[in-house]
């Protein structure tokens, strides 16, 4: 199996996967994996291309928090997960290999362990190939 291409933002190869999370889980609309900077890698149908970018923006501004607060009063910078409750739903948040995360958006009345452990359950799974190298910049040779 290949990793994904975080610099091809269109990249669907998983979305067999990721639909899967969504109709075995009651209680799930959208599913989205994400590049820790913010990029969309894959997401599931239902989720328009400018929601996708939306929620992924929203889903990397949330774990950088979780993890800069788990930095300054936890134990350590470690991968966390991250729940936020909003008005008609929740968003779910978790680590999904190396510089990728996993979002889920849920119905606020989803059953929020039964998400997250099959959330944690997809990770195990597909972890090893959710890759996404930081950007590096590119180089003109001229000076901005």
């Amino acid at each position: 199996m290949s990793t994904i291409d975080a610099s091809r933002s269109t990249d669907r190869n998983l979305d067999w996967l990721l639909e899967n999370l969504r109709t075995k889980t009651p209680g799930i609309r959208h599913v989205l994996v994400l590049t820790r900077d913010g990029l969309k890698m894959c997401y599931t149908t239902g989720l328009e291309r400018d929601g996708a970018d939306q929620l992924a923006a929203l889903a990397a501004g949330i774990q950088s928090l979780s993890l800069s607060a788990s930095a300054e009063f936890g134990d350590s910078i470690g991968a966390g997960q991250a729940m936020v409750e909003f008005a008609g739903g929740l968003l779910l948040i978790v680590p999904a290999g190396a510089g990728a995360h996993l979002a889920v958006v849920a119905e606020e009345d989803g059953e929020v362990g039964l998400i997250a452990h099959n959330m944690n359950e997809l990770v195990e799974q597909i972890g090893v190939y959710l890759t996404a190298a930081p950007r590096q910049a590119e180089t003109s040779g001229e000076r901005p």
